[in-house]
């Protein structure tokens, strides 16, 4: 056999290795993992490269403004949870009325589920944020329009009809701070491109 038949070609010997590379790949499934993983990882090193630049450049105070702006609805809900379970509870009593306890909790329900959301957004940046902040907001205040007409206005309804008027420090309370919050509400429902009426729930 001549020198020039010994000698193996080098693209002969390759193509098989990297046949056999790419079977390893496809039967190992901890490669593709491997992969996902490294990916993972990649994405977590620009996140907190992302957050590095956020804090040193200039959109700083404008996540600060957003945050601030999330707890402030954070505020609200449980305020308004407060006002309904203990103010308006109270005030039904005063009156000798019957308080829908079941009623009253599922939109305390509602509420608290709201506000477990928009915790769960001081942890999040970005357009994501606001758009799930935004429709907080919007189910915050089909809560209310939930709980003015079925709480609030009855109570008021019945009072005007006594002809004795009962103890009304309770219902005072809550008629002062729901009205305050409304306010606060409504600041915060002033969208860029909408703005929901929360003030037409308010108690005169």
């Amino acid at each position: 056999m001549s020198e020039h038949d010994t000698q193996t070609n080098p693209e002969d010997t390759e193509a098989p290795e990297d046949g056999q590379e790419m079977s390893q790949r496809t039967d190992d499934p901890m490669s593709d993992l491997s992969e996902l993983e490294k990916i993972k990882k990649e994405l977590e090193a620009e996140k907190a490269k992302a957050a590095k630049e956020l804090e040193e450049g200039e959109e700083e105070d404008e996540d600060l403004r957003e945050v601030d702006y999330l707890q402030k609805v954070i505020d609200l809900a449980v305020k308004f949870d407060h006002h309904v379970g203990v103010y308006l509870m109270a005030g039904y009593i005063d009156c000798g009325l019957k308080y829908n306890h079941q009623l009253a909790d599922s939109y305390m329900k509602h509420l608290a589920t709201i506000q477990g959301f928009l915790r769960l957004l001081e942890k999040v940046d970005g357009v994501t944020r606001e758009m799930v902040t935004k429709d907080c907001i919007v189910r915050m205040r089909n809560v209310i329009q939930e709980i003015h007409k079925h709480l609030v206005k009855p109570v008021y309804k019945e009072v005007s009809l006594m002809k004795k008027k009962p103890n009304m420090e309770n219902l005072d309370n809550f008629q002062r701070e729901w009205n305050e919050r409304l306010n606060e509400l409504q600041n915060a429902c002033d969208f860029e491109y909408q703005i929901l009426d929360v003030k037409k729930f308010m108690v005169n």
